[in-house]
C-alpha cells in the first residue's frame, strides 16, 4: 500500500507514485487514479486533528472541521492522490459565463472575486495553492493594464500546468501574451538601425528569466548552498549572456483568429489568449511590415548563451524561430541550479521561510529526477516539499513562515465555514438588465487593505522577496523573512480590519446581504449551550485547531478562558455567537495565529 511508503524517505515516495502510474518517460506524471475505497486500516493517519490542521494549512488555502475529519480517514497518501487527480478549477470560464450578458462589463475585481471563491471552495485545493505560488515565482501582474480577461489566462495556464514539468510551463509562461506584454517583449525584433542609430532587442525578459524564473544570479548546489570558485561566488550570467539570450526572444507578435491585414505591429484580429507565434508565416503575404531589412523579426543568428553553450544559425521561417526559442528554453530548464532554486521558493511558500540546505537538497533531487527519469515534475515535487521530514516534523527553532494577508483571509474563512457570496441578481426593481450583474462578493473592497492582490504585483519581484530580511532580531540572526516586506503599521492595521469585518462581522444570522461571504459561527456557537470551564475549554481547543494546528500556548488558551468566564453566561444564541466572535477578535489579531508553524 502506497500509505505505508509514506513514512519512508522522499525517493521512496516518488518511487511509490511510479508504480502507480504509467507516464510516458518525456513528461510528468498524470494522476487519474481510481480513489481507494476498501475497509483497510490507515496507516498514514496524520495522529491527531491539530497534525492534519498543520498539513492542510501547509497544503491548502486553510484546513475546515469537514476535512481535518475526511484527511484523518483516508490518510496523507490517498488524500494526495485525489488532489493530484482533480482536474483544474479555472477563472477563466467563469469571466466568460460573466460576459455572455450583452450589458456587462468585466473589471479586474471579478477576477479577484473568483480567486477567493476557488481558493475557499474548489476541490482542488493543491492545485489552487501551487498555482498561486507560481505566480509569486513566474511573475506577471495586470498593475501595467494588461486585462482582466488576459490576466486570468496567465493564471489559468499555472493552474493546469501546476503538476506538470517545469520545462512545459516555462514554455506556456514564455509565449503567453500577458508575460510578452508584462516584460515588454512581445514584437520585440532583431537589432536594427534607425535615424542612424542601432537599436537593440529589449532584454526584459531575458533578464528576468534567468534571474527569477529559473536560476537566480549565482550557480547552486543542490542543497542551495553557494559553489564557489577561488572562494568567491560563481554568476550565473552577466550583461553580454543578457544581452545575447535577449536575441533570442525576437519575433514574437500575437497569433491571428484571421491573417487578413494583420502585421507584426498591429493588434488586427489578434487572439490574445493564445500563445504568441513567430512572424513572418511560412508564407507571409507581400507586406514589407512582416519583413525588415530582407530578415525576419527574429534574430536568426547563432547565440552564445551562459555556461559556454552555444546555438547555431537558425533559417526565415515561422518553425525554425520556434525552434530556437524552444532550444534555449531547454537549455535554461536543464541549468543545475534550477533544482535548488525553485525547490526553495515552493518550499517558502508552502511550509517554511528558511528551510534547511538538507530539506532543499532533498526536494531538488525530487526535481532533478521524479524516480522515473523526468526532470521537474512540479506534481512530485510538491508532494516532496509535504511529505518531507521536515515538514512533518514537530516544529522546532526558527520553522514557519508569517502567513500573508491573503492566507490570514482564505485560513479563516475556510476555518469558519465560510458561505459563498451568491452573485447579484441581473434585475433591479425596475428591471433594468444592466443593475447589478455580477456585482463582487467576495472580495469587495479590501484589496487595497492587503498589500496584496492576486496578479496585481506592482513588480515582476512579488509583492516580496525571497531573501528579504526583516531588520532587527530576524536580520541580525541571518534569518529570511520574506512575508515581513509589505508589513507596515498600517497595513497590519487595514489588514486586520478588513479580516475582522469579514471574519467576525459578516456572519449567518446577522442581517447582512447574501452577497456577501457569510461565516457560519453556528456549530461553535452550539459548543456552549451549557456554559462551564469545560464547554469554554472546547470552544477555545476547537478554534485552536482550526485556526493554529492545535499549537495555541496555555498563555493564551487561560487568558481567553477568563474573558469568557468573567461574563455572565449567555442565555440566547445571539449572545453565544458573541462570546465566538469575542474569542475570534482575539485569536486573529494575535502573532500566534499570524505565524504559520
Amino acid at each position: 500500500m502506497i500509505r505505508r511508503l509514506w513514512q519512508h524517505s522522499i525517493y521512496g515516495l516518488a518511487l511509490a507514485l511510479a508504480a502507480l502510474v504509467c507516464a510516458p518517460a518525456a513528461h510528468a506524471q498524470t494522476f487519474d487514479l481510481v480513489f481507494r475505497g476498501g475497509f483497510d486500516n490507515i496507516d498514514d493517519d496524520p495522529g491527531s486533528d491539530a497534525g492534519a490542521s498543520r498539513f492542510l494549512v501547509q497544503a491548502t488555502y486553510g484546513a475546515s472541521r469537514a476535512e481535518i475529519t475526511r484527511l484523518r480517514g483516508i490518510g496523507y497518501g490517498q488524500w494526495l492522490e485525489q488532489q493530484l487527480s482533480y482536474p483544474p478549477t479555472l477563472t477563466g470560464p467563469w469571466l466568460d459565463e460573466l460576459e455572455e450578458n450583452p450589458v456587462f462589463s468585466l473589471n479586474s475585481g471579478h477576477r479577484v472575486d473568483r480567486f477567493y471563491v476557488q481558493a475557499v471552495a474548489a476541490p482542488d485545493q493543491l492545485r489552487q495553492r501551487m498555482a498561486f505560488a507560481l505566480s509569486q515565482i513566474l511573475v506577471a501582474s495586470d498593475s501595467s493594464g494588461i486585462s482582466t480577461r488576459e490576466t486570468a489566462e496567465y493564471y489559468d495556464i499555472l493552474t493546469r500546468g501546476a503538476f506538470g514539468t517545469y520545462r512545459d510551463l516555462l514554455g506556456e509562461v514564455t509565449f503567453s501574451p500577458t508575460m510578452g506584454q508584462w516584460l515588454t517583449y512581445l514584437r520585440n525584433r532583431s537589432a536594427y538601425e534607425s535615424g542612424g542609430n542601432m537599436v537593440l532587442p529589449d532584454e526584459n525578459y531575458a533578464r528576468e528569466v534567468m534571474q527569477l524564473f529559473s536560476f537566480g544570479l549565482v550557480q547552486r548546489n543542490t542543497d542551495y548552498s553557494p559553489v564557489l570558485s577561488g572562494g568567491n561566488l560563481v554568476p550565473t550570467y552577466n550583461n553580454t549572456i543578457i544581452a545575447e539570450l535577449a536575441r533570442a526572444f525576437t519575433g514574437f507578435s500575437y497569433d491571428r483568429s484571421d491573417y487578413t491585414n494583420t502585421r507584426f505591429g498591429n493588434n488586427t484580429n489578434r487572439a490574445p489568449l493564445l500563445p504568441m507565434i513567430c512572424f513572418p508565416m511560412n508564407n507571409p503575404p507581400n507586406n514589407q511590415n512582416y519583413m525588415a531589412g530582407g530578415a525576419t523579426f527574429h534574430d536568426i543568428g547563432s547565440k552564445t548563451l551562459f555556461d559556454g553553450i552555444t546555438l547555431p544559425a537558425v533559417g526565415n521561417t515561422r518553425s525554425e524561430c520556434e525552434a530556437d526559442i524552444n532550444a534555449v528554453l531547454d537549455e535554461i530548464a536543464n541549468h543545475p541550479t534550477v533544482a535548488p532554486f525553485i525547490s526553495r521558493q515552493l518550499i517558502q511558500r508552502f511550509v517554511t521561510s528558511n528551510p534547511s540546505n538538507a530539506y532543499i537538497g532533498r526536494v531538488a533531487a525530487v526535481f532533478n529526477d521524479n524516480g522515473q527519469g523526468v526532470r521537474g515534475d512540479l506534481g512530485a515535487v510538491i508532494l516532496a516539499v509535504l511529505m518531507d521530514p521536515d515538514a512533518r516534523a514537530t516544529p522546532s527553532g526558527p520553522f514557519g513562515k508569517l502567513r500573508e494577508p491573503v492566507l490570514r483571509m482564505t485560513n479563516a474563512w475556510r476555518a469558519l465555514e465560510v458561505q459563498l457570496g451568491v452573485p447579484a441578481p441581473p434585475l433591479n426593481g425596475n428591471g433594468d438588465p444592466n443593475s447589478s450583474v455580477g456585482n463582487i462578493s467576495m472580495s469587495l473592497g479590501f484589496n487595497g487593505d492587503f498589500e496584496q492582490r492576486p496578479m496585481s504585483s506592482p513588480t515582476v519581484f512579488n509583492f516580496y522577496e525571497p531573501d528579504y530580511q526583516q531588520p532587527g532580531p530576524i536580520q541580525n540572526q541571518g534569518l529570511f523573512s520574506p512575508e515581513f516586506q509589505i508589513l507596515t503599521e498600517t497595513s497590519v492595521t487595514r489588514m486586520n480590519n478588513a479580516i475582522r469585518f469579514r471574519a467576525v462581522d459578516l456572519y449567518i444570522g446577522s442581517n447582512n446581504s447574501p452577497e456577501r461571504p457569510l461565516v457560519n459561527l453556528e456549530p461553535l456557537a452550539d459548543r456552549i449551550v451549557i456554559v462551564n470551564n469545560t464547554t469554554y475549554g472546547n470552544l477555545v481547543d476547537e478554534l485552536s485547531v482550526r485556526l493554529m494546528s492545535g499549537r495555541m500556548s496555555s498563555s493564551m488558551r487561560n487568558t481567553l478562558l477568563d474573558m469568557l468566564s468573567s461574563q455572565s453566561a449567555p442565555t440566547t444564541q445571539s449572545q453565544r455567537r458573541d462570546r465566538v466572535r469575542q474569542v475570534l477578535r482575539v485569536i486573529l489579531f494575535s502573532p500566534e495565529f499570524a505565524v504559520q508553524r
